[in-house]
């Protein structure tokens, strides 16, 4: 159950809800308790996977009437992302923090999914666990050892969700002084976009260069046009800054930009380089060291990527087994 622009069909064994509504938009979080509630009754499931805090308390409130197993999947550590919006105050920031914390605790949930190995220290509460990180639900794309020639322009890629702290107008800022030269290249910017304010503030930054093309969303955006996406890109760009909200996360993109063969610039996170360096997936670059910004980027096209292939563990079926045994344990 979840919202989508893309209409499911359902079939056999598998059912489809929307969850929220969009003729009323503006009440849609509060009418999807409704809906939720409502679905609950209907399906009265054995087990039941809350993949957002706002569904806990109602499903933790009717779990000793259906009687099923409750598992809460911690996609995000929300309270501290609550740091990485710059329009809350830190009083509004607190209070939330607060909410969300009391939302999320209860004796009710019998299994806690961890996105990132960050969480069993982030959130000791949350016991038992199971981490099943974001990987790539593909299979590796082998490529041989990857060198480029020295040309008039590359293809740049930053892909999903696109926030201030995610570095998004860095890399815009990156790119303009990249085609300076190599005036051939192009940027495409594909991703969900939330913040209203700085949705407004990249199609300013991006207006005036031919060279970028910018589409963003209310909503998240189909994982398959992500992915295709790739197939044309020379660099994905992973400029995320190095917030206390972030650094100890492995996002999506690694794993994504692993498998499809790919490499990536990235900041100099310590985590995120570790990762790469086994197969050299990557190069790291100082997105707001403006003046150094194409000595840095020549340095990057006189490495060879891809040495060797990166290893199947960065595949979401080397967990699938895992996950598979925790659910058939409730």
């Amino acid at each position: 159950m979840g919202f989508s622009q893309i209409p499911y069909e359902n079939c056999e064994g598998e059912n489809f809800y929307t969850s929220v509504s969009k003729a009323n938009p503006s009440w849609g979080r509060l009418s999807a308790q409704g809906r939720f509630l409502s679905v609950l009754v209907k399906v009265r499931p054995k087990i039941l996977i809350c993949c957002t805090y706002e569904y806990l308390p109602i499903a933790a409130f009717f779990k000793p009437f259906f009687g099923y197993k409750l598992v809460y999947d911690v996609q995000e550590n929300y309270v501290k992302n609550l740091q990485l919006n710059p329009k809350l105050s830190p009083a509004k920031r607190a209070r939330l923090g607060k909410i969300i914390q009391r939302m999320e605790y209860g004796r009710a949930v019998d299994l806690y999914l961890f996105a990132e190995k960050c969480y069993v220290e982030e959130m000791p509460d949350k016991t038992p666990f199971l981490v099943l990180k974001n990987k790539y639900a593909g299979e590796i794309r082998h490529v041989n050892p990857l060198r480029f020639e020295k040309k008039s322009g590359y293809n740049f890629l930053i892909s999903g969700t696109l926030t201030p702290a995610f570095g998004t107008l860095d890399a815009v800022n990156w790119f303009k002084e990249i085609i300076k030269e190599f005036p051939d290249s192009s940027l495409k910017i594909i991703g969900h976009c939330t913040l209203l304010s700085f949705k407004k503030e990249l199609e300013k930054a991006c207006e005036n260069t031919s060279q970028i093309q910018l589409k963003h969303s209310s909503f998240p955006v189909p994982h398959e046009e992500i992915i295709a996406e790739y197939s044309t890109a020379d660099f994905a760009i992973l400029p995320y800054q190095n917030r206390e909200a972030i650094k100890d996360k492995i996002p999506t993109k690694l794993f994504e930009s692993a498998a499809l063969g790919i490499p990536v610039l990235i900041g100099g996170n310590p985590k995120w380089l570790d990762f790469i360096a086994p197969y050299s997936g990557g190069f790291p670059i100082d997105f707001f060291d403006l003046a150094q910004s194409a000595q840095q980027f020549n340095a990057a096209l006189n490495l060879e990527y891809f040495t060797q292939s990166p290893a199947e563990s960065i595949l979401w079926k080397s967990q699938h087994s895992d996950f598979i045994s925790a659910i058939a344990s409730l």
